[in-house]
């Protein structure tokens, strides 16, 4: 946890930010640092982008973020003691329930989205039942080609 690794220094933010802090830092440093809009080179944009990307999902994480908040006051402390700990591991935030793993939750617009899919097939299955019903088809008929 040298000077350089600290994720608040990577991200440009205080250690006591918000997390719509942190999510405007972010996206800010993406949009300097992504592949397409930088003047830097193709590989060092690519090595700060994913420190970028580790710091933010460790400090937007709350779990994860205590962990390594805790593990800076020891290094602190302790300075060259706390090195073998893993800190970018989902394993580490094991005392969840969660069987699929430490996801995020839906934002409000995945939400919409799912909303607006399960109308479209609910609403594909009433026509379909409707278009039968006109063609003079049963729902529950046997298909011709199960017949033969």
């Amino acid at each position: 946890m040298k000077g350089e690794e600290n994720y608040y220094k990577i991200l440009g933010v205080h250690e006591k930010a918000s997390n719509h802090e942190l999510r405007k830092a972010f996206c800010k440093l993406t949009k300097e640092l992504h592949p397409d809009t930088t003047a830097l080179n193709l590989e060092d944009a690519k090595t700060r982008l994913q420190k970028v990307l580790e710091a933010y999902e460790n400090l937007n994480n709350p779990s994860l973020r205590n962990l390594y908040d805790l593990q800076l006051k020891n290094a602190l402390v302790k300075d060259n003691e706390q090195k073998h700990i893993i800190l970018n591991s989902y394993s580490s935030d094991s005392d969840t329930k969660n069987l699929i793993g430490n996801r995020r939750p839906f934002s409000n617009g995945e939400m919409f989205a799912l909303f607006l899919l399960i109308v479209v097939i609910g609403l594909s299955l009433l026509f379909a039942v409707i278009f039968a019903n006109f063609a003079g088809r049963e729902v529950n008929s046997i298909p011709i080609w199960l017949i033969q």
